[in-house]
């Protein structure tokens, strides 16, 4: 049992430090009523330059003159990917480099496009997107079309890759989307995992006076985890709303170099206690900086949008219920551990070590130059 653990704890750090917090997404508005009006498809630089040869330099940054130079293998890399549909017809796709543009991780690519469905009584039925899914299955296309006035939030992903213009989505079906956004962005979010990890290890032991000490009431570890996760989920709640809605703003890269060194404070709180023994108010006070990761990945999409607080709040429910989730597993087994040598003397000890080593590299990864 204690083994698993372990591999728990490695597989979180070994899987993080593999790749960024913040997922791979696009970003997509249209209104397909109105056929004269160009759609606009915003897409990372570094996701376009896994899939068409862009830094013909080699000094590893993409520069306008080389997309500009590139634009045919762009387009080429395009069009069999994002289709325009009317029911068997597949519209013909005029695409235009309109610039480059930021968004909260960095440089994007923006692509007018304009569907050609070869009969002005015509228009499109629906749209077929497979951007970027063979190289990274975690993609997300981010899609906000306009129908009858009403705005429309769309995810696009490996398992819903069509999107029907005919009719809005229900709210139920809406919530639905975002909740499961909500529940991967927290699972693949590992720098929240694992600083979640951090607050909730000392649950079931904890250091005392140079030598671990185990709790023996559960209902106690059960209340401190209870408190810490309300605190955290409080925190973070506040500034992923006040952050998607566009309050206050902070940039990216500091954010996520915080949240690093937030990993890297919890780990060593556990033996060293500098920040105090009540987690609780560590939860809270870092909290409010990974709101503002969680905010990410929404803050850049969902202005202006009359359907976006239903998807904030159903994206809040899910990174919640995905916490939940995390642990109804961790807590239960680390306290059915806690009281084996090898799991105070080395699963612990060692788990912190990597928590917190991961936390730093991390942090000097992400520090802005």
């Amino acid at each position: 049992m204690s083994r698993l653990l372990f591999a728990l704890i490695l597989s979180f750090t070994m899987a993080g430090a593999a790749q960024a917090h913040k997922a791979s997404d696009s970003f997509l508005y249209w209104q397909p009523a109105q056929i004269d009006a160009p759609g606009r498809l915003d897409i990372a630089l570094v996701d376009l330059a896994r899939a068409v040869a862009l830094n013909s330099d080699g000094d590893g940054q993409v520069q306008w003159a080389e997309v500009e130079d590139r634009q045919a293998n762009i387009k080429s890399y395009l069009t069999p990917r994002l289709l325009i549909m009317s029911g068997d017809l597949e519209c013909r796709v005029d695409w235009r480099l309109a610039g480059l543009t930021q968004h909260s991780d960095g440089n994007y690519l923006a692509l007018e496009f304009r569907p050609d469905c070869f009969d002005p009584a015509i228009s499109p039925s629906h749209l077929e997107y497979e951007l970027f899914f063979d190289q990274d299955p975690l993609h997300r296309a981010l899609v906000m079309t306009r129908i009858d006035d009403n705005d429309r939030l769309s995810v696009l992903s490996p398992d819903q890759r069509i999107l029907a213009f005919t009719e809005l989505p229900s709210v139920w079906a809406t919530a639905v989307a975002f909740i499961w956004e909500g529940m991967v962005h927290l699972w693949i979010g590992y720098d929240h995992m694992l600083f979640l990890l951090a607050l909730v290890l000392p649950a079931a032991v904890r250091r005392e006076s140079g030598r671990w000490v185990v709790e023996d009431k559960l209902g106690k570890a059960v209340k401190d985890v209870a408190l810490i996760v309300t605190a955290f989920t409080v925190a973070h709640s506040v500034t992923l709303v006040i952050a998607t809605l566009g309050v206050i703003r902070l940039p990216i890269a500091w954010v996520e170099t915080l949240i690093a060194l937030s990993i890297v404070a919890a780990a060593v709180n556990i033996v060293w206690p500098f920040l105090g023994r009540r987690r609780y108010l560590v939860g809270f006070g870092f909290g409010l900086i990974h709101g503002f990761g969680f905010a990410s990945v929404l803050a850049d999409f969902m202005s202006d949008t009359s359907s976006r607080l239903i998807a904030l709040a159903s994206f809040n429910v899910g990174v919640e219920l995905a916490q939940l989730a995390v642990v109804i597993v961790v807590v239960p087994l680390i306290f059915l551990l806690r009281r084996q040598w090898l799991y105070q003397r080395v699963v612990m000890p060692v788990g912190i070590v990597v928590i917190a080593l991961t936390g730093s590299v991390w942090a000097w990864e992400r520090v802005p130059l």
